[in-house]
């Protein structure tokens, strides 16, 4: 009897211990959370604007620039990263060259703060050696910014078709397949991932299209 009753005791002791160990966890989580008055969303991995070093720092244009407008005009925020497919995430702004859908959510005048230059990219086996070369050729450009422009304006011109991804490693793959033959990106990103390209050939920098990067704001 005197056993069962210790058994019991030792049960209840246990329960009454995992119970302050959740408290004292939730309340540590509480402590860790951060509340900002904004959440923006920033396109992940897109040096030179937005990046984390090897620490998880982030680094980049936007970095910068969102730093010294918080502190302007007296707000706090925290970026989410997401991918071009992921933009209509619930956010209360969006900082890029993209094109925003926010689903319901009604998008506020964006302000522009830079703009960035367009190229046009081709692998150096390929033969394509000019821009005549392009014709009756597929013309891969990320969704929604600039280089989409740019690309249905080549393929137009060059009797080609042009098609939108939303990671350049995709579309890396798919013309190293030869699903697609040129790739159209922002001139400053091909610039910062040189390693990436360094056996393609930039067949152009275009001085008609350029990618016009804005800080978004949604209704809330």
């Amino acid at each position: 009897m005197q056993k069962r009753k210790q058994f019991t005791l030792g049960i209840i002791t246990l329960l009454l211990l995992c119970i302050l160990a959740g408290c004292q966890f939730g309340n540590q989580k509480k402590k860790t959370e951060k509340k900002v008055d904004y959440y923006i969303g920033v396109v992940d991995n897109n040096a030179p604007y937005y990046y984390k070093d090897a620490d998880g720092t982030e680094k980049g244009l936007y970095v910068t620039f969102l730093d010294k407008l918080s502190k302007e005009q007296s707000f706090t925020y925290m970026f989410v990263p997401m991918d071009i497919s992921a933009s209509e995430q619930s956010v209360d702004g969006f900082i890029g060259s993209t094109v925003v859908k926010t689903g319901e959510k009604e998008v506020l005048s964006g302000s522009e703060f830079y703009t960035s230059d367009i190229c046009v990219l081709v692998p150096k086996e390929s033969r394509l050696l000019d821009m005549r070369s392009l014709k009756n050729k597929i013309i891969a450009a990320p969704a929604g910014a600039g280089e989409e422009r740019f690309a249905k304006y080549l393929a137009n011109k060059y009797k080609g078709r042009a098609i939108t991804f939303s990671h350049v490693e995709e579309a890396i793959g798919d013309i190293e397949k030869g699903y697609s033959q040129a790739l159209i990106l922002d001139k400053e990103y091909y610039d910062a991932h040189m390693d990436t390209f360094k056996n393609w050939n930039c067949l152009k920098v275009s001085s008609q299209f350029q990618n016009n990067h804005k800080f978004y704001k949604v209704s809330k």
